[in-house]
């Protein structure tokens, strides 16, 4: 196991995962915290900036922020279908959806909860709604790849890495809908060398969030 220097929480409720979660930033958000900011002697953009906001309010408010709509329904519908076209046995790894919630700590303000976890490797699971991103996903072979595509997915699949100590990631696309040639893509995402920027991203953003509300 590659993984077991981070604290590691198992068999968490909705309500301890987001508690958890709250006051860190976790890797399915961090590609806000990891644009060029335009004033080139500060650290983070104004998009950033925006964000730690939100989160302090979030955290001041007690008042969660919800996210709705049909495309996350859909995603949460069928990642368990999605992971068992990656590992149709269950052999390869850990699922970790349904009502069960893992968080992994990332230093003192980051945090990552895979959809899946092998042995040394992580698995982050997609199930676009719109049909026509994953046929272009199945353009995705590798961390460029993917960068270019879904910067999004590439910070979250990074710092996931980053938080398990893993080298290597799979990022699976998967649509039901199509015709079984065309349901599944596999993409194997190595990590590369952006622990410093994400970490330097990290203690600007929790140094600023604690100035937020009043925690430094």
């Amino acid at each position: 196991m590659k993984h077991e220097s981070s604290t590691i929480h198992n068999s968490l409720s909705e309500d301890t995962w987001q508690e958890l979660r709250k006051k860190r930033f976790t890797a399915s958000q961090i590609y806000k915290l990891m644009g060029t900011p335009r004033n080139k002697s500060e650290v983070l953009s104004e998009t950033a900036k925006t964000f730690i906001y939100e989160k302090g309010a979030e955290i001041l408010t007690n008042q969660r922020a919800e996210i709705y709509g049909r495309a996350l329904d859909w995603g949460n519908e069928h990642e368990k279908q999605a992971y068992d076209a990656f590992d149709p046995f269950s052999t390869l790894a850990t699922y970790y959806g349904g009502e069960t919630y893992i968080f992994i700590e990332y230093g003192e303000f980051g945090g990552y909860s895979p959809d899946a976890l092998g042995a040394d490797f992580i698995v982050e699971l997609k199930c676009p709604f719109n049909s026509g991103i994953h046929l272009r996903n199945f353009s995705i072979e590798n961390a460029s790849d993917l960068k270019s595509l879904h910067p999004e997915y590439y910070w979250q699949m990074q710092m996931g890495m980053i938080a398990t100590a893993c080298e290597v990631g799979y990022f699976v696309s998967f649509d039901p809908r199509m015709p079984d040639l065309h349901k599944r893509h596999i993409a194997t995402i190595e990590l590369e060398d952006v622990k410093d920027l994400i970490d330097e991203r990290l203690h600007y953003a929790g140094q600023m969030l604690s100035n937020v509300i009043e925690l430094s």
